[in-house]
């Protein structure tokens, strides 16, 4: 390559007619020796060859130093740009001062051309016949974010790597109203060949950002956000083969940037796909599998025909590890939404209101005290009490006036699960990790996170899932079962039981360490028996819901009813009693239930009064006599001086002193 710096020493610098003197002159260099000559402004980046576009769009003024250069290192490559440098030094200004008066008229129209350009609110872009740029607005320069030196005499494709204007060069025709992509942007555009005596000089684009457009700003910004934000790998493909556009997907799956594939030949990216069997054949193809770059694809590619012309195709794909995910998840969507539903319907019979929960014995009123305060701490509780005394409802009542009443909540009762279910059941299981398991499955764990997890009948779990739930607790993370990877969950738990928990350990069946893990809120249920006080309420609230549900009206219960009821002992508490009435109501054939709707082991107890009655007929008896009687009565109801003393009005010393002299004892 040979290149020398020559200063032009032109009035007005290089302008039009000067530019084709020169144009000129490198022509007749060229026919002479066979050489491409090239200029370069000290400014520039990279040396244009030398054309009246070029020679135009540099604005070489007087006094500037240029280069003058060639591509070939030989004796004719040296003589060509020295003859140039010789023309350009010396015969030009020369002959320049002849046609001042013309050049100032050339000079006003080139400088009023190129204001009106510079200010078009399009951008115009000027290549010459080698595809390099000549010339582009302030409007181009700034839609790419460049300086007019960065773009001068590179190629076209090197700064807008899609760009139709080499096209137009090669086919001589216009190209009106292509639309493309330019830095995730639409743009719209025309070009057209550059033709001076059927001699092709370059070509000229114009082109505007569509999201400028009346009307089409917001489309045009709703269309960017669903490509860039879309998880599918989306491609465009222009009608003449090439790669116009990919999303941040498509780039980020394959490891790729918009220089390597934007602008190049499809049959150059991908000569044996399904876009290019598309392209060519004009039919969509759905759903299909291939491997790209290592990367398994699932894809679907349309023809796009726009008013019955052909426009090129698209390509919509899905990583298959991306597939696998979404099915994943949808499995585990299906295993909740299939929970929710069995417990959605369990549930219906339950309030998540303390203020719901029936009863007004001072034994339930401290119970609920405890759980109304154990519902603003995030503390694990342990429920206690027999069976069927209503500690699934004290445990939803908390979790419901929580936090986290918003969140799940979810059961699992730990005797009715076996022993070699209970722990997949819990933590999940991933495909494979024993035989039947054809699909992962989430672990009630994973669908109670972030809400409450309640253990029901925490006493027969196995010992070997203790030490298991023990680090849930503690550390809230586990790993289900054949899987490799720790899963952190944030749960509250709840846990209830019947079972005598600290014989448990004594005898080795329970964990001293999750025993303490769990008791950190303690709640006693009393039995039934402990609150006979409460049942006619409940009766009242069964009576009223079950006759509903099974479409009997029933208005009440007799009194002798509320005896039998009253004196039976309740070995199965709420539930039993619930039982009871429901019994009652499908065999009562009226709107009032009798004793004879009960159950024989309950209407067979005599009825026993707490009332004391003095019949007239009858011989009066002494006060010491009747004291006596109130005081066993009072003793067999209250079984405390204290209560006794309050509701008699007299001192609880005065009651153990009475009960003293009548032998009355006190009955635990």
């Amino acid at each position: 390559m040979f290149k020398n710096c020559v200063s032009v020493n032109i009035k007005n610098g290089i302008h039009t007619r000067i530019a084709a003197m020169i144009v000129h002159k490198a022509s007749l260099i060229k026919e002479k020796f066979n050489i491409n000559l090239y200029i370069r402004k000290m400014s520039s980046n990279e040396p244009i060859a030398i054309s009246m576009l070029a020679l135009v769009s540099l604005k070489i003024q007087e006094n500037e130093l240029v280069e003058l250069s060639c591509f070939e290192d030989t004796k004719n490559g040296e003589r060509a740009v020295l003859e140039l440098s010789n023309y350009i030094t010396i015969e030009l200004s020369d002959k320049n001062s002849a046609f001042s008066n013309i050049d100032a008229i050339i000079q006003e129209n080139v400088i009023a051309n190129e204001q009106i350009l510079e200010n078009l609110p399009v951008g115009v872009v000027v290549v010459d016949s080698n595809s390099n740029i000549t010339y582009m607005n302030h409007y181009a320069l700034k839609y790419i974010n460049k300086d007019i030196n960065d773009v001068l005499g590179f190629p076209i494709q090197d700064i807008v790597p899609n760009s139709e204007l080499p096209l137009v060069m090669k086919t001589r025709s216009k190209e009106i109203g292509k639309i493309y992509h330019i830095k995730n942007n639409i743009i719209i555009s025309n070009s057209s060949p550059i033709i001076s005596n059927n001699n092709l000089l370059g070509s000229v684009s114009v082109f505007q950002d569509m999201s400028e457009l009346i009307g089409l700003k917001e489309l045009n910004e709703k269309f960017k956000k669903i490509l860039e934000t879309s998880h599918d790998l989306i491609c465009f493909v222009d009608e003449h083969r090439k790669i116009s556009y990919i999303n941040p997907a498509y780039k980020t799956s394959f490891h790729i940037t918009e220089k390597d594939i934007i602008g190049k030949d499809l049959m150059e990216i991908s000569p044996n796909g399904c876009r290019m069997k598309v392209f060519n054949s004009k039919k969509p193809m759905e759903d299909m599998l291939v491997s790209k770059n290592d990367v398994n694809i699932m894809c679907t590619v349309e023809p796009i025909f726009i008013d019955n012309y052909f426009k090129g195709v698209i390509s919509i794909s899905k990583t298959v590890d991306q597939i696998k995910d979404i099915a994943k998840k949808l499995e585990q969507s299906e295993e909740e939404l299939s929970y929710y539903k069995s417990e959605l319907i369990r549930h219906t019979k339950l309030s998540g209101s303390f203020d719901n929960i029936i009863g007004s014995s001072s034994s339930l009123k401290d119970t609920l005290i405890t759980a109304a305060k154990a519902s603003n701490s995030t503390s694990t509780v342990l429920i206690r009490g027999e069976s069927g005394t209503g500690k699934e409802l004290i445990a939803k009542a908390i979790h419901t006036n929580s936090s986290r009443k918003n969140k799940p909540f979810v059961r699992v009762n730990c005797a009715a699960i076996p022993e070699n279910l209970l722990e997949s059941e819990l933590f999940g299981y991933e495909k494979g990790a024993f035989t039947g398991a054809f699909k992962s499955k989430p672990g009630k764990l994973n669908i109670a996170d972030t809400g409450t997890l309640f253990l029901d009948e925490i006493g027969d779990m196995p010992r070997s899932m203790q030490a298991k739930l023990l680090r849930v607790i503690q550390e809230r993370e586990f790993e289900s079962v054949g899987g490799l990877t720790t899963q952190k969950v944030d749960i509250r738990i709840i846990a209830a039981t019947n079972r005598n928990l600290e014989e448990m350990i004594e005898k080795r069946e329970f964990r001293e360490d999750l025993y303490y893990r769990l008791n950190v809120i303690s709640i006693f249920l009393p039995p039934l028996r402990k609150r006979k006080e409460d049942i006619n309420l409940l009766v009242e609230h069964f009576i009223k819901n079950i006759s509903k549900k099974l479409n009997k009206p029933i208005k009440t219960i007799d009194k002798n009813c509320l005896y039998y009821l009253t004196n039976y002992q309740w070995p199965g508490n709420i539930r039993e009693l619930e039982n009871v009435i429901e019994r009652a109501i499908n065999m009562c054939d009226s709107d009032i239930i009798s004793s004879k709707d009960l159950p024989i082991y309950i209407s067979n107890i005599e009825p026993q009064t707490d009332s004391i009655t003095i019949d007239e007929n009858n011989p009066i008896l002494k006060l010491e006599d009747y004291e006596k009687k109130v005081l066993e009565l009072a003793m067999k109801k209250y079984k405390s001086f204290n209560k006794v003393g309050k509701v008699l009005g007299i001192t609880h010393r005065t009651v153990a002193l009475k009960c003293k002299k009548y032998n009355i004892e006190l009955d635990k």
